[in-house]
């Protein structure tokens, strides 16, 4: 279902910059015209078959190891022998266009969500950031990419929540309690307000209901040692 709303898009991206891009000599239909008005829809099917399926996985962002750092900093010093130079590359020439299509068309929603992913598959956490915010104004708020922005933005602080990132990850978590990243952020929130407690009560409860081997486990148990410890260190202390 994701490739036929990314179709969808592409195809209405299109439309509107055949529209909007004048003729050559007087003539409604013109090679140029057609050439500049399929970008759109190029990018999108590249960036879907380069990057692979967009559903945001159930863990942070920061522990998807050898997606980030690794590739980019391959892809800088020439690394052929890399495994991921080759789809680095096409990544990168495919993010260059996205940047083009976004000068024509700023409110292209896929092309920024395009751009962000992209991004942070290369590593460049702050792009990322700045086309998810762009993303999201666009979307209406979607919940959706109300976590993906906020796990990008926590991520671009070294794991801090900052004001904004605890207001996009409330609205996710309003609109979608059940959903396990915003669970888990919401976990780590409260524990960065210094709520031990109550940051326990929602991981354990997060932990309890985390399918078996779900890669978020780990980073959840974690959590539950460590404000364990806490709490155990705060008891004997009184």
């Amino acid at each position: 279902m994701i490739w036929v709303g990314l179709s969808a898009l592409a195809l209405f991206g299109a439309a509107v910059i055949y529209v909007s891009l004048p003729g050559y000599n007087g003539k409604v239909f013109s090679p140029r015209r057609m050439g500049l008005s399929v970008i759109p829809v190029v990018i999108a099917f590249g960036v879907y078959i380069v990057i692979g399926n967009p559903t945001l996985p159930a863990k942070p962002y920061a522990e998807r190891a050898g997606e980030r750092n690794l590739a980019a900093a391959a892809a800088v010093a020439g690394n052929v022998t890399n495994p991921n130079y080759k789809t680095d590359q096409q990544i990168q020439r495919l993010l260059n266009q996205i940047v083009l299509s976004l000068e024509v068309n700023p409110r292209n929603l896929q092309g920024w969500v395009a751009l962000a992913r992209g991004s942070l598959r290369l590593g460049n956490i702050e792009r990322a950031v700045a086309a998810f915010a762009q993303a999201y104004a666009l979307s209406g708020h979607n919940p959706l990419l109300a976590i993906e922005y906020a796990d990008t933005r926590i991520t671009a602080q070294n794991g801090q929540i900052d004001s904004t990132s605890r207001d996009l990850v409330l609205h996710a978590l309003g609109q979608m309690p059940n959903h396990l990243l915003a669970r888990y952020y919401y976990g780590i929130m409260l524990k960065q307000s210094d709520k031990p407690s109550q940051a326990l009560n929602v991981l354990r409860d997060l932990y309890r209901d985390l399918p078996k081997d779900d890669p978020l486990g780990n980073a959840t148990e974690s959590e539950i040692k460590a404000l364990q410890a806490l709490s155990d260190a705060r008891t004997d202390a009184q």
